[in-house]
């Protein structure tokens, strides 16, 4: 009697572990998509906020810088109420530090300015920056050159820094998870090992098992031969390829009902790969959380809902600075033209600005990525 390839009826009813094993390698794909797509769009935003919009940026706070001195100067031709005077002193002095810890603290018109309104010294540049360097040394290990923060500024300098920043930020993290693994889960390296070793030993026994009862050698009659070595063609693929869903598949529609010792071993085969593919999706949505933390603003400015890099917000940004310039630039016209109305409409501004950051609980500082 001719042997005939068995399918059965049972293989298109999913066991609930065949279906959290699905679930479960749906998810690690999709998370080591994310993961891609976040580290990809960091890799090209970083380069282009220091080529196309640091140079725009610089621009900016330079007007900025200047209006802050064009107020100074009409403060003292045209004074300041002594009503006003505590909320004028507070705007100064919290711009002129901003200006400072931004681009630097060579710039000895800001420090004077500051010193003024602020009424104390500014602490010395080594002084001022040496606790932001200490930190980066005790927490991540980069040694700061001091110097070159006083002269750029410790935003510009963490910026052009980011990416060394976030690779030792990485490692720490990633040093840490072993290090709680190690302590809750001494065991859990081996174990992990053993299962897989389980799995391969599984996959390998259901190999064989289908090799032997479907090999085409001892087939005489040749179509079935040639399904038999269809079959076998696609039971060597997935073995090949550690496959294993593919070859549980093919365990449960080739052989035979009365074989329930292959149906246990399908069982647990997949509740053994199962906990393997769960710790491994834990893993990736980790690293993906890492990574939407350690992109310092730069994701929620200029990416999109996938995640992704989106050029049109850079190029809204890019706008806006753009924008941002102009108004500043015909403020300043504005300045010199028409003096008195400029500066008594800025009082009110200034009062309102100030009087908004307190109840934000936050100190007012120009625009920024």
């Amino acid at each position: 009697m001719k042997q005939r390839l068995v399918y059965k009826k049972r293989a298109t009813t999913k066991s609930k572990l065949q279906a959290r094993y699905e679930k479960l390698l749906k998810d690690i794909g999709e998370s080591q998509s994310l993961h891609h797509t976040l580290e990809q769009g960091l890799r090209e935003v970083v380069p282009r906020i220091q080529s196309e919009l640091r140079p725009l940026i610089g621009r900016r706070d330079e007007l900025l810088r200047s209006r802050l001195l064009r107020l100074d100067e009409l403060a003292d031709e045209l004074g300041i109420g002594k009503y006003d005077r505590p909320w004028f002193d507070g705007y100064m002095a919290d711009q002129a530090s901003e200006l400072l810890k931004k681009n630097g603290y060579g710039d000895e018109i800001l420090k004077e300015l500051f010193e003024k309104y602020a009424g104390e010294p500014l602490l010395s540049d080594e002084k001022n920056l040496a606790p932001i360097a200490r930190q980066l040394k005790d927490e991540l290990g980069i040694d700061m050159d001091l110097r070159e923060m006083v002269d750029k500024g410790v935003d510009t300098f963490v910026k052009e820094h980011s990416e060394e920043i976030r690779k030792k930020m990485l490692e720490k993290w990633e040093t840490g998870q072993a290090e709680d693994l190690k302590n809750f889960e001494p065991d859990a390296p081996l174990q992990v090992d053993k299962q897989q070793q389980a799995l391969l030993q599984d996959a390998r026994a259901i190999y064989l098992r289908l090799v032997k009862k479907y090999h085409p050698d001892r087939e005489t009659d040749e179509a079935a031969k040639i399904q038999k070595t269809e079959l076998i063609q696609r039971v060597t693929k997935a073995y090949q390829e550690n496959d294993f869903l593919a070859l549980l598949k093919l365990q449960i529609e080739y052989l035979e009902e009365e074989e329930a010792d292959a149906f246990w071993l399908a069982e647990d085969m997949l509740k053994r790969y199962n906990k393997i593919l769960q710790k491994q999706l834990n893993e990736i949505r980790k690293e993906v959380d890492f990574l939407k933390h350690s992109s310092m603003g730069l994701r929620e400015e200029f990416f999109d809902q996938t995640h992704a890099f989106s050029e049109r917000k850079f190029k809204n940004f890019k706008k806006k600075l753009r924008a941002e310039i102009t108004m500043i630039q015909a403020d300043l016209n504005d300045s010199r033209k028409h003096q008195k109305s400029w500066f008594k409409d800025w009082t009110p501004e200034i009062k309102a600005y100030q009087q908004d950051a307190r109840l934000q609980n936050a100190s007012p500082q120009p625009f920024d990525i």
